[in-house]
């Protein structure tokens, strides 16, 4: 007899073995079966992992439509941490909308930057798109990540590797030509280095550089924000931008160049008060619709997937807006997780390495270390810590 007038059945153990069930169904193909099970237990509980679930069924049953509704439904309930994105991006490919197949599947990067499938389509999407960087890019990671070196792992690295050695061969000769003083000279052979390896950081640096000495403005400001999208932190690419946007009169880019500037010089007085004067003085010629340009050109690149120059113009405009925050900050932190998803991933497992480390649990410890190694840049001080405490185990 129960105390209470209403109470709550424990429905778990039948749960869990529906639940076991319908993963075995699965996994022999029974797809069918596996579906009526997991339908059957939204009668007792939803989660984003049972919609998943459920959304996965309907898509090896090729219901695409169904597939789709239930892996929304289950992003609905878990919009970040969710392999429904990797399934979306496919729908969205078969259907031959690549926009929303990249969209998806760079927020299943964002989620799991290692998978080395979601980075091969990303790279041939953009391949397809005519859009050479961000291919560049997708396969750069895809070759990093690659678990499964077989026929296609060596067929694409050997382009990509031949790709790499013809751009060092023409930025030589370009670097030559322009210790001779030839210039357009320079620039043919970088712009077919800069066509085989376009995410290569000197290449567009020096490309931007020269077109300037040109006189040729749209071109450097071409190149320039190439290379600003490989290193935000560069003050060279950053003081030539200004040059470049203030050559153009576009005094609201040349602005926020310089409020990316002023940071990265504070140890620098002379060249700090230098631009913060410029700042001052374009400052009293903005109001608070002076952002809207840049708005529009991050609207834009975001409609064509073109993350990286996306999140320069949102950036900037809430440089020259921060009322803004509210309406496209949210959108610039989901842009860095499409573009730089490894530093989150660094950060956390720096935190949770050194605490199990400094607790003398080192071999869990090993664990986010190996992953910091597997995420950072050789040369970066994350990497080098982690192979030291590496070390220690």
């Amino acid at each position: 007899m129960v105390s209470s007038d209403y109470y709550i059945e424990d429905n778990s153990d039948i749960e869990n073995k529906k639940l076991e069930a319908a993963k075995n169904h699965y996994l022999k193909g029974k797809y069918n079966e596996a579906l009526n099970l997991y339908l059957g237990m939204l009668n007792m509980s939803t989660s984003y992992k049972l919609y998943y679930e459920i959304g996965r069924c309907y898509y090896k049953l090729n219901n695409h439509l169904a597939s789709e509704e239930y892996f929304k439904k289950s992003i609905g309930l878990e919009n970040f941490k969710n392999s429904s994105y990797l399934y979306l991006g496919n729908i969205f490919f078969k259907r031959k909308d690549l926009k929303n197949a990249i969209e998806n599947w760079c927020r299943y990067y964002a989620y799991k930057p290692d998978d080395e499938a979601v980075c091969l389509n990303l790279a041939t999407s953009y391949f397809t798109k005519g859009m050479k960087f961000q291919a560049f890019f997708f396969y750069e990671k895809y070759l990093k990540y690659a678990k499964d070196r077989g026929v296609s792992y060596n067929t694409i690295k050997q382009s990509i590797d031949k790709c790499r050695a013809t751009a060092l061969e023409f930025l030589q000769r370009g670097q030559i030509a322009l210790n001779m003083g030839n210039n357009k000279g320079a620039i043919e052979y970088l712009e077919f280095a800069e066509k085989n390896a376009p995410t290569n950081f000197d290449i567009n640096y020096l490309l931007g550089r020269t077109y300037l000495k040109e006189n040729d403005s749209m071109h450097a400001l071409i190149y320039l924000k190439q290379a600003m999208c490989i290193d935000d932190k560069s003050l060279d690419v950053l003081h030539k931008l200004a040059s470049v946007y203030i050559n153009l009169g576009d005094y609201t880019g040349a602005y926020c160049t310089l409020r990316r500037i002023a940071p990265l010089v504070l140890n620098k007085q002379s060249e700090y008060l230098r631009a913060m004067k410029t700042i001052q003085e374009l400052d009293a010629s903005f109001d608070d619709l002076s952002y809207k340009g840049h708005k529009d050109w991050g609207d834009k690149y975001y409609e064509n997937n073109n993350y990286h120059l996306a999140l320069i113009e949102y950036e900037n405009s809430l440089i020259l807006n921060h009322k803004l925050e509210e309406k496209i900050g949210e959108r610039i932190q989901v842009l860095k997780t499409f573009i730089h998803p490894e530093e989150r991933i660094i950060n956390t497992c720096l935190q949770k390495g050194r605490e199990l480390y400094a607790r003398g649990e080192l071999q869990t410890a090993k664990k986010y270390f190996s992953k910091i190694m597997l995420f950072s840049d050789a040369n970066s001080p994350e990497y080098k810590l982690a192979k030291a405490r590496m070390s220690d185990v």
